[in-house]
């Protein structure tokens, strides 16, 4: 009788256990997504400074002068981030989100290439590398880039 009292007792150990492995395992997965998200989040404002960067960079070593270079070092980011901001997708198409898609990694890409031409060339795939592993983030956590 007291081996089939035991037995029980440690049936109900090994399932309050295993619930609290499961739960813990959870919070872990839970946990890790969420540091996931925010490193992520970080590699978006990372390439957006670094696009912002490589264009003011290249159009400064652009201009054969002062006011050509001023000019350029201005001009060309605002002018890539006006394209970017131009296009509301959702509006144009009826599934924006690979539009979008592309529209992000062909003006990252071109700023990659501006750090390339640039003389930067590491730097330049760096950009290359963080667009490139934020936008595979971005599906993989089930995240769009159209909110």
């Amino acid at each position: 009788m007291l081996h089939y009292w035991l037995l029980g007792l440690s049936l109900q150990l090994f399932f309050i256990l295993l619930t609290h492995i499961i739960m813990s395992f959870g919070m872990v997965v839970w946990l890790s997504l969420l540091i996931l998200n925010w490193v992520n989040l970080a590699l978006r404002g990372l390439m957006e400074l670094g696009i912002v960067i490589a264009l003011a960079y290249w159009g400064y070593h652009s201009g054969k002068n002062t006011i050509q270079s001023t000019l350029l070092s201005i001009g060309a980011p605002l002018l890539i981030f006006g394209f970017w901001s131009l296009f509301d997708f959702r509006k144009v198409v009826a599934t924006p989100e690979p539009f979008r898609l592309v529209q992000e990694l062909i003006l990252s890409g071109l700023a990659a290439v501006a750090w390339y031409t640039a003389g930067q060339r590491s730097l330049g795939i760096t950009l290359g590398t963080i667009s490139i592993v934020h936008h595979v983030l971005v599906y993989i956590l089930g995240e769009r880039l159209l909110k």
